[in-house]
C-alpha cells in the first residue's frame, strides 16, 4: 500500500552555482561521507549531487512532515544497488518515522537530462 509519494526537480545549473559559492558547507550539511566520495567518482559530479539532493527532498516529501520534526537530510543516504539502481538508506529520525508508520519500503527513481535532475519517491507499507 502506498503511504506517501514525493517528487523533486532541480536545475543542475542551480546546483552548480550552489557548489561554486558554498560547496563544502552544502556538501557537509546535506551529503553523507559515502555520497561525497561517490560524487568524486561519478562522471558528472554536479548532476550526481543534484540527483542525490532531489532524492532526499522527494523522500522527505513522502512523509508529509515539516522540519520541526527534527529530521536532517543527512539521515537519508542514496546508495547504488547491484544494478546501479538507487537504494535509499534511512537513519536517525527518518528511520524512527518509518517504524512509527509501519512502512516497509522506500522506492526511489532518479533521472537527469539537460539542465534538470528529478527524483520520485514512494513510501510503502501495510498490507
Amino acid at each position: 500500500m502506498v503511504m506517501g509519494i514525493g517528487v523533486d526537480i532541480i536545475a543542475i545549473s542551480r546546483m552548480r552555482d550552489i557548489l561554486e559559492t558554498s560547496g563544502k558547507v552544502f556538501m557537509d550539511k546535506v551529503l553523507t561521507s559515502y555520497e561525497r566520495e561517490r560524487s568524486e567518482t561519478h562522471h558528472d559530479r554536479v548532476a550526481y549531487v543534484a540527483m542525490t539532493f532531489a532524492a532526499k527532498e522527494a523522500i522527505f516529501k513522502t512523509f508529509g512532515i515539516g522540519w520541526e520534526t527534527g529530521v536532517q537530510l543527512k539521515e537519508i543516504e542514496v546508495r547504488d544497488g547491484e544494478w546501479g539502481e538507487p537504494i535509499p538508506v534511512l537513519t536517525g529520525r527518518f528511520l524512527e518515522l518509518v517504524s512509527e508508520r509501519k512502512a516497509t519500503r522506500v522506492l526511489l527513481s532518479l533521472s537527469y537530462d539537460g539542465d534538470y535532475a528529478i527524483a520520485v519517491a514512494t513510501l510503502a507499507g501495510g498490507e
